[in-house]
């Protein structure tokens, strides 16, 4: 994990966003000489169907708009 301080980080930001991307190794700002934030690679999302993801994985149980009567155990 690469350090930097604080007073450093405006005039080299936009060369240690790229060198953050290029590696994708994390990057520690230190304040203060105290760890103030860690900069991360950014991750893209994988590249999955928004629909059909559940298709499959249901099972119908019964009619849900006319269901057989049972009684409840609490009237009994």
């Amino acid at each position: 994990m690469t350090e930097i301080t604080s007073n450093e980080l405006p005039q080299i930001l936009q060369s240690l966003f790229i060198e953050v991307e290029r590696t994708k190794t994390p990057l520690t700002v230190i304040h203060e000489g105290k760890p103030l934030v860690i900069i991360y690679p950014a991750t893209s999302p994988d590249d999955r169907p928004t629909f059909g993801v559940m298709k499959g994985s249901g099972e119908i149980l019964g009619d849900i708009i006319f269901p057989e009567p049972q009684p409840w155990d609490v009237l009994e």
